[in-house]
């Protein structure tokens, strides 16, 4: 059965960084989106030095769109919480790396620590950080998350789960919901495959990732949904926009909207909205 109540669909404007924020949300309000999530880095449209000035403009020309900031991806600082919560932006994403001169429950308690130490403003704000799962060197599962999260306030860190990730690690859809469910505040949405790339000196097989279209990958945005629309999530579901092309180049720009209003269509279909 569909979701009753609607979980706004948003798109990571990673793919568009040169593009000024009124262009990029005239764009991402043709393509048919809810809102986005945007980058906050160097050379973007609000970058870590003008976040303070430049993410209430960068609002406003969403909102005169119709559109929202549902999310960020930025530093975790005073200056990035308190710039969000003037521009009404409530989720502040993350991810936690392990850095490897650390031990990795050293590397939980450095992070617990800055959030703890961002709490005040946090609260004042009305922004919770949001704490995303990614493979590799990065805390990169649902049950990952929800440990280093699990002492802090709920109002302060959420959960993002990127149902992306936990397919290339290897979790099931619904165990992964079910995990991250009392702390989940947003789903990433992507989908990838490894592929074998050669050998190393001992001849044993490299594998590599591609970033693929979302019915091509290892996780079922079918079961994904299914578990999301039993449960009544309302939360934004945030379309990550990574594809790469046959040479394994991460496509931007024009280069993506085939593929992503492909993959918003298939989403649409399976909350029961085409």
């Amino acid at each position: 059965m569909p979701n009753e109540i609607r979980s706004p669909i948003t798109v990571f404007t990673k793919p568009w960084k040169t593009l000024p924020s009124e262009a990029l949300a005239t764009l991402i309000a043709e393509l048919g989106f809810d809102g986005v999530e945007l980058p906050i880095r160097e050379g973007f449209q609000v970058e870590p030095e003008n976040v303070e000035s430049r993410l209430a403009d960068a609002a406003s020309a969403f909102n005169n769109a119709g559109l929202k900031i549902y999310s960020v991806a930025g530093d975790l600082d005073e200056k990035t919480v308190r710039a969000c919560g003037v521009a009404g932006v409530s989720i502040l994403r993350t991810m936690l790396k392990i850095e490897p001169d650390l031990y990795y429950f050293e590397n939980v308690e450095r992070f617990r620590s800055t959030c703890l130490n961002l709490a005040g403003v946090l609260e004042e704000s009305k922004v919770r950080i949001g704490l995303q799962n990614h493979c590799d060197e990065y805390v990169s599962s649902s049950i990952g998350i929800m440990h280093a999260i699990e002492p802090l306030d709920w109002n302060l860190v959420s959960a993002v789960l990127d149902l992306g990730h936990t397919g290339l690690e290897g979790e099931l859809e619904e165990i992964a919901i079910d995990i991250a469910w009392s702390r989940l505040s947003m789903i990433n949405l992507k989908n990838a495959i490894r592929y074998s790339d050669g050998e190393d000196a001992n001849g044993a097989t490299e594998w590599k990732r591609a970033w693929v279209p979302g019915k091509e990958g290892f996780t079922s945005w079918k079961k994904a949904m299914d578990e999301l629309n039993s449960r009544k999530y309302a939360g934004p579901i945030c379309l990550t926009a990574e594809y790469k092309d046959s040479q394994g180049r991460g496509l931007e720009g024009d280069d993506v909207i085939p593929h992503l209003r492909e993959d918003l269509a298939f989403l649409k279909q399976l909350l029961g909205e085409d």
